[in-house]
């Protein structure tokens, strides 16, 4: 085992270091207002990591989880504490509230939308009945459950608490979403009744609401939880005084504060950290400036003053702890009055001091990991993030890879850590769980490149490796039925692929793809993980055809199954292709429909083993095979007669009816190919005196299919129309 003695800077990350706006997240804001000010903020926030909409129970977790009893949330409209898992559809059970209603634009299915956490809440499943998709607004009736609330016809009016929850977050839609990319573009306006237009009201209201009730921790641990989750904030949640100079033409100070710069950007134990900012005056000069700093959000006690060289200010605030965050806002003013900025943060980094063991020491190039059950710390490069877990890699190849279970942590890909927790064989895979301690070396780092796997190879040694597939056909695209999961096959064997919580992809079946992602290992299957869009591209073919089965089918006729279609010219010559013993190929015949198989036709085989070599047999690109050897036996194998069946209805929508007109006892062998070669559905079917079968392709895509029935004795080859 190889033990590295290490002394490294790097910081302690947690929910509330990770999430608060770094310095300058608010830089080009300055000095604007109205439809300026609105786009600036809106390209601030645009950049947004993408979650699943059913993802959101898991983020409301920690987004909003009762302070007094973490395994509980918080309701809206009731501010009743509940089971953070009771989720369901009646009675006081959980349900997601769009506090911007789907319906208003129909953005349901549409992310970042409908999935986005800054617009959902945890809701009573009844109350959120009777809200609907009502606009905001004062008045109505006393609701007899959601205490504080009122409703009728046309509106519903919060609770005095959720006011301004409720007003920031139709806000930051507005804001958002602006018709780019897909989205659809959405208005705040000043009235009621707005459905199903993507409008929503009362915006006079709303801005009322805002101001009325200040961002309390609660909101504004929300805004940072999400943050840490989607990668983007609420900005009316850190400055609602935004809303005042978009939406009410509120007046700019003659003061301006921007380009906030913060220097070191990643500062150490005791280091002095120098904050600067561009400060201009519209009436007359700065009279003054202030960095105000401490080490809670709400206690900004110390403060120094800031000296200026033409419009740069610059103060220092003295080193910290290690382990600390520091908050810190810029006051200034002029002879006509003042500006400050929001409240940024930063963390000072914390000192790692101890034993790194290697992931592929802790992977032990075996099932069971030599580390199980004890603590240990090692490092990695973060490879994926899926909220509840994320995936770590040092360097490239088998055993380099290793899986994190790690709640809310939510590193960045590319971000280089050291992290110290128990290793588990949780259901054999190896993970690291009950993280105790966790350090950022530095973020953007480039990612491992992927190893290049056939779909046989997934297994052990590329267990959480960053692994790509290519040339991998899609052989099933039905994931909503299988856990989110789709398959492809190479040629080799299938493969799962999971749509994560992070990104979805609609494949189609029968399309080939390069699928790139962690290698997974869950519920006695691999699967690879996606995290992105580039995760799944158009297959791009590089590799030769393999072949996949040798069977004889007669003494005279030989049957090969390649990986993919293969070229007809180079299938068909029989120079490509020999038989040891003294056995001559005399003609070798590419199947009419399924570009997959090829016939030999040979001199005859007696019993026994024999070795069939094929080289230069080409696919549709031109990838050429070198020379291959395959074992196969004859044993037992006699002349197969034309089996007489019939198959009807031919096309067919759904069942397929297969009659045999001379059947005989015995297990006959159904299978159904594509015209990739793919076989998409098998069955054997036992045969005692009955002479009919049905078989259900009603899930199959519209296309040709080659249907192979075969028994010991005889075989059939049918053409097979699905519409």
């Amino acid at each position: 085992m190889l033990f590295i003695m290490a002394i490294l800077l790097a910081s302690l990350m947690n929910l509330t270091t990770t999430s608060a706006q770094p310095t300058g997240y608010y830089n080009g804001t300055e000095n604007k207002q109205g439809e300026e000010l609105k786009a600036v903020l809106n390209d601030i926030i645009s950049n947004q990591m993408e979650w699943s909409y059913f993802y959101s129970k898991e983020i409301f977790k920690l987004s909003d989880a009762d302070p007094n009893n973490p395994n509980n949330i918080i309701q809206i409209y009731t501010g009743k504490s509940w089971d953070n898992d009771d989720y369901g559809s009646g009675g006081n059970q959980l349900n997601r509230e769009h506090i911007w209603a789907k319906s208003h634009g129909n953005f349901e299915g549409i992310q970042p939308m409908d999935g986005d956490v800054h617009n959902l809440k945890p809701v009573d499943a009844s109350v959120n009945n009777d809200k609907s998709n009502l606009d905001y607004d004062n008045g109505g009736n006393a609701h007899p459950e959601a205490i504080g609330c009122f409703f009728d016809n046309d509106s519903w009016e919060p609770r005095d608490a959720d006011k301004c929850d409720v007003a920031r977050i139709i806000l930051y839609m507005d804001t958002r979403y602006e018709g780019e990319n897909g989205e659809i573009d959405l208005t705040a306006v000043d009235q009621v009744n707005t459905y199903p237009q993507p409008y929503h009201g009362k915006l006079s209201t709303l801005l009322q609401w805002n101001l009325q009730d200040p961002p309390d921790d609660f909101e504004r641990n929300r805004n940072n939880v999400i943050y840490s989750f989607q990668q983007n904030r609420n900005p009316f949640i850190d400055n609602p005084y935004f809303a005042e100079l978009i939406w009410n033409n509120a007046a700019l100070s003659t003061v301006t504060i921007g380009n906030v710069v913060q220097s070191p950007e990643n500062p150490q134990a005791s280091q002095q950290i120098t904050i600067s900012a561009a400060i201009t005056s519209t009436s007359g000069s700065i009279t003054g400036a202030t960095l105000y700093y401490g080490t809670s959000w709400n206690n900004l006690a110390q403060n120094v003053s800031m000296t200026g060289s033409g419009n740069t200010y610059t103060g220092t605030i003295p080193g910290q702890n290690q382990g600390t965050t520091v908050y810190f806002r810029i006051q200034a003013q002029d002879d006509s009055g003042s500006a400050q900025t929001v409240i940024y943060n930063f963390y000072v980094l914390k000192t790692f001091s101890g034993t790194l063991t290697s992931i592929r020491d802790i992977q032990g190039q075996g099932n069971i990991s030599p580390f199980d059950g004890q603590v240990v710390s090692t490092s990695g490069i973060v490879t994926g993030n899926f909220g509840t877990n994320y995936f770590i890699q040092s360097g490239s190849g088998p055993w380099s890879g290793l899986y994190i279970y790690d709640f809310g942590r939510n590193p960045k890909v590319g971000d280089s850590i050291i992290i110290t927790g128990t290793i588990d064989e949780y259901y054999e895979k190896t993970e690291m769980k009950d993280v105790t301690g966790y350090y950022v070396i530095s973020s953007g780092n480039p990612l491992p490149d992927p190893v290049n796997i056939t779909c046989a190879q997934a297994g052990e040694q590329y267990e959480s490796v960053l692994v790509s597939v290519n040339n991998a056909t899609c052989t099933n695209a039905n994931y909503m039925a299988d856990f989110y999961m789709w398959t492809v096959n190479d040629g080799t064997g299938s493969l799962k692929v999971h749509n994560s919580a992070v990104f979805e992809f609609e494949p189609t079946e029968s399309e080939v793809y390069l699928v790139t992602g962690p290698l997974d290992y869950d519920f006695d299957e691999w699967k690879i993980q996606l995290r992105f869009e580039a995760d799944v591209q158009a297959g791009n073919d590089i590799s030769a055809p393999q072949i996949v089965s040798v069977s004889v089918v007669t003494s005279t006729n030989v049957m090969i199954m390649f990986s993919e279609s293969v070229d007809q010219a180079t299938a068909q010559n029989v120079a490509n292709y020999s038989i040891n013993k003294g056995v001559t190929v005399s003609q070798a015949i590419l199947h009419s429909f399924v570009k997959t198989q090829v016939n030999l036709t040979v001199s005859a085989l007696e019993g026994g083993d024999y070795e069939l070599t094929v080289q230069n047999v080409k696919d549709l690109v031109g990838n050429a095979m070198s020379q291959v050897i395959v074992p196969f036996n004859s044993t037992g194998v006699n002349e197969q007669a034309e089996m007489a069946a019939r198959i009807y209805p031919n096309p067919t929508s759904g069942k397929i009816n297969i009659e045999w007109l001379d059947p005989e006892p015995g297990t006959v062998s159904v299978n159904l190919f594509n015209c990739a070669g793919i076989r998409v559905l098998s069955n054997d079917f036992p045969v005692n005196g009955a002479n009919i079968m049905v078989m259900d392709a009603g899930d199959l895509k519209a296309g040709l299919y080659i249907l192979e029935i075969r028994s010991e004795e005889k075989f059939s080859h049918t053409k097979l129309m699905i519409r």
